[in-house]
């Protein structure tokens, strides 16, 4: 009788073990920002929204006041009282790394004179990193993102001299342009892992500060929802004209007073309403009372955002007015027409950097210098009287918000470059996607 051949036993197959979200490693994320949180910064508030959605474990500082915590979050805020600390940190620093005590003092007696135009920022964001940086090794991040180019860079820069933790940082308008940016923006460019710009002109501006071109990323803003689309008015008899920011020269407030005079002289009904909150207020209330405006320009102050959704669900049209100030400070994309435009809100923009990288003149808004205001006061009687031409405009703008300046997808893609930036390298070289510098033993 032959005996039977032997089996193999097959061999038992492993189960794939299942690692949830929750499991996989948290990127330690120590967001600095110069105030937090700002009203005029909503744009911000979402960015962060986002990476806690991503599951990133934050810990969030305001090195110049702001309050001391937001949506269950804490904020730590720096007190200007904390630099007599000094007397203690530097010399601590001075012996425990003397070579970065040694890169601080070469920064403020080494630079141009120009660096001198900057120089509280840049003082405030060292001194912070001085003061706090023992606190922040404690917390072992991943990473340190400074959410400008400007006060949280020079810390997130300074930070890495001291503890050795990498940093990212933002770059986007007024801490690239004003006064060309401090002196440590080459150094920052430079060292920095990943640089957020939301506009095409920021990063090429960047980049010829000294920035490596694979580091900086463009990256819109973005809302975080998308609100109910006005019902635009086909007969209109007085013109509801908005305008939202911040009270400063850049947003070119003094060139829509002529425009408002005009349109006052032109004998046509209309309401204007501005509302942020600035340095420039009295001298736009002064400009408001002389030119016997103010029966139909009102000042609304700063306010919080959900209400600020009052003021666009009442206007007819949106005016943006940006120019360059004398210092080279200028708008970026400003967020606020974005947020017209998803409401199906007809608007009229300045050409800034932003507004043409980003928009077809009467596709989706119309683009108009800032002067001279009969050339604005033509437009805005064309567009009251014109019902067809608002309507597309509306519908073309609510369009490109929906593909263009979705919050969620947007700073998700952030969160990734920054995990990316700080993956570890596996044994044979290769990127882990996984494993953030902190969570490794």
């Amino acid at each position: 009788m032959k005996r039977p051949k032997p089996t193999k036993a097959s061999p038992r197959k492993r189960k794939k073990k299942v690692v949830s979200s929750a499991d996989q490693p948290r990127l330690k994320l120590c967001y600095l920002f110069t105030t937090f949180p700002l009203v005029s910064e909503t744009f911000l508030q979402r960015e962060i929204r986002v990476m806690k959605e991503q599951h990133a474990d934050l810990t969030i500082y305001s090195l110049y006041g702001g309050g001391s915590s937001f949506e269950g979050m804490p904020v730590h805020r720096f007190r200007l009282f904390e630099l007599f600390l000094l007397v203690y940190w530097l010399p601590y620093w001075l012996i425990v790394k003397p070579g970065a005590i040694a890169s601080i003092f070469r920064r403020w007696f080494t630079r141009p004179p120009r660096y001198f135009t900057n120089l509280e920022e840049t003082f405030l964001g060292e001194a912070f990193a001085l003061i706090r940086a023992h606190q922040i090794r404690k917390l072992n991040p991943d990473l340190i993102h400074g959410v400008w180019a400007t006060m949280p860079a020079t810390a997130a820069l300074t930070l890495e001299d001291l503890i050795g933790t990498p940093f990212s940082m933002g770059a986007h308008a007024y801490d690239v342009f004003k006064k060309g940016g401090d002196c440590l923006l080459p150094e920052k460019a430079l060292r920095a892992k990943v640089i957020h710009s939301s506009t095409r002109f920021a990063r090429r501006q960047m980049i010829r500060t000294g920035a490596p071109p694979s580091r900086i990323h463009w990256i819109r803003r973005g809302l975080s929802s998308f609100p109910p689309v006005n019902t635009l008015r086909p007969e209109i008899d007085t013109i509801r004209i908005l305008t939202v920011g911040r009270l400063v020269p850049k947003k070119g407030y003094l060139d829509q007073v002529r425009i408002y005079s005009a349109l006052r002289k032109r004998g046509i009904p209309f309401e204007a309403r501005i509302v942020g909150a600035g340095p420039l207020k009295e001298e736009l209330e002064e400009s408001i009372q002389q030119a016997e405006l103010s029966c139909c320009v009102s000042l609304h102050g700063g306010i919080p955002h959900d209400q600020v959704q009052d003021h666009y669900a009442w206007c007819d049209l949106f005016i943006f007015t940006g120019v360059v100030d004398d210092n080279g400070d200028r708008n970026g994309l400003a967020n606020v027409i974005p947020e017209a435009l998803s409401r199906g809100i007809p608007v009229i923009a300045t050409p800034d950097s932003g507004i043409l990288e980003n928009f077809k003149n009467d596709v989706e808004l119309i683009i108009q210098t800032a002067s001279p205001a009969d050339q604005w006061v033509k437009l805005l009687m064309d567009l009251a009287s014109d019902f067809p031409r608002r309507e597309r405009l509306g519908k073309a703008g609510r369009e490109w918000t929906e593909k263009n300046f979705d919050a969620h997808k947007n700073s998700s893609r952030l969160f990734k470059l920054m995990h990316a930036a700080v993956a570890k390298p596996t044994v044979s070289g290769s990127r882990s996607k996984k494993q953030p510098m902190g969570d490794q033993a």
